[in-house]
């Protein structure tokens, strides 16, 4: 089998997994992630600007979608890719210009989050997790 790079075909096929109503149940979601944030972070490392703008504008949509399930999904991923980050001398923040506005929201919470996760109990943590991949909408007057 030959080593290659990724490129946009392997992000391609990362989102339609993502975005398939007969997931693979048996593939647990964080090795998903994990896999899909090592796509980014090479992407990043081989300068391929163009493919992480489309990657991250899909997330943004995945992010402000009516499906509770891409949000999650994308949730889940910008988690893995801030560790990812930060396994390599390559600082997460450098997809920041990469981000939409509700990425950017959802990265920095996540971050607030994991600097705050040894004064906070699991469930302050995942409480806080839930209110960011799962926004309050204001509710209409009848």
């Amino acid at each position: 089998m030959v080593n290659r790079k990724p490129d946009i075909s392997d992000l391609a096929g990362e989102f339609q997994r993502a975005n398939s109503p007969t997931r693979n149940t048996a593939e647990a979601d964080d090795h998903r992630w994990y896999r899909f944030a090592r796509i980014v972070h090479e992407l990043k490392q081989k300068g391929d600007q163009t493919t992480l703008k489309a990657a991250f504008n899909r997330l943004e949509e995945f992010l402000i979608g009516e499906n509770s399930d891409l949000r999650n999904w994308a949730t889940g991923f910008l988690q893995a890719l801030q560790d990812v980050s930060t396994w390599s001398s390559q600082d997460g923040e450098s997809f920041l210009q990469f981000m939409g506005e509700r990425t950017r929201h959802v990265w920095a919470t996540l971050d607030t989050i994991r600097l705050d996760l040894a004064d906070c109990s699991i469930l302050e943590a995942e409480v806080l997790m839930w209110r960011v991949v799962h926004p309050t909408k204001p509710v209409g007057r009848s």
